[in-house]
């Protein structure tokens, strides 16, 4: 029993002493790519980027719609600029001490309010049409800051280039979503109120899913890291009892 015991404390389970909330071992690109959990925050972030980029290439002609002012909206596109750069170091600054799920939760909240708030505005002028789009980029600054650890806290380092590159198409699929929302029903109605609902209803769907992320708590990433580990170990528990003498052997079985 003691031959046992020494040998399962050098080829033990290797989950010992691990944290709960980094994978247990880094993940092959396939491995990662069969896992839901992959998928679904490649489709929350996609649905964050959509109000974001909407946003981006619309603020001025949305504003023009009750700002006359064309100097005033062209110094709110560079202070929306410098708020999304902003964001991204803010929300990069406190990933690193803070709960990392609650950090995706509380920005995709940021941004489906800030997006109604921002069809809101054109009731109240500008300092709310500042406010909302300022608070929709400052938010959305954490999608380029966030996405990024989140990659790596659930699959590992070692394939983060190829994971994060595969994440990036996403904004590929925000722009799809973008699309959708620009279709011209909205304009039949003569109202913004369907196309910023639109994509506030794209950016809930990122809430609905990072409200379930800490739920789920590594248990897909961890799965397959479990399979490989008792594989590993059983294999290396069988070089180990062939270097064993027979009678040592014995004493280990």
């Amino acid at each position: 029993s003691s031959g046992s015991s020494g040998i399962n404390a050098e080829y033990g389970d290797t989950s010992i002493h691990r944290k709960r909330n980094e994978p247990k071992e880094e993940l092959e690109v396939s491995e990662t790519l069969t896992l839901p959990i992959f998928w679904k925050i490649f489709f929350l972030f996609s649905c964050s980027l959509a109000p974001v980029l909407t946003a981006l290439t619309t603020f001025k002609v949305y504003g023009q719609s009750f700002i006359p002012d064309d100097m005033f909206l062209a110094r709110v596109g560079g202070t929306l600029g410098i708020a999304k750069g902003l964001g991204a170091f803010c929300w990069g600054m406190v990933a690193d001490f803070m709960y990392l799920e609650g950090l995706v939760l509380a920005m995709t909240v940021i941004i489906t309010v800030a997006t109604v708030l921002v069809y809101v505005s054109q009731f109240y002028g500008k300092l709310v049409y500042v406010i909302a789009f300022v608070t929709l980029f400052l938010a959305g600054g954490g999608i380029f800051s966030l996405y990024p650890v989140v990659l790596v806290r659930y699959f590992g380092r070692q394939n983060f280039a190829t994971l994060y590159g595969i994440g990036l198409t996403s904004i590929a699929v925000a722009a799809a979503f973008m699309a959708i929302a620009t279709l011209p029903f909205g304009r039949l109605y003569d109202s913004w109120f369907i196309f910023w609902m639109s994509l506030a209803f794209i950016a809930s769907l990122a809430v609905w899913v990072a409200m379930y992320l800490h739920v789920l708590d590594y248990r897909e990433v961890n799965k397959i890291s479990d399979v490989r580990t008792v594989d590993q170990n059983q294999h290396e528990m069988r070089n180990v009892q062939r270097n064993i003498p027979p009678v040592e052997r014995e004493q280990v079985e």
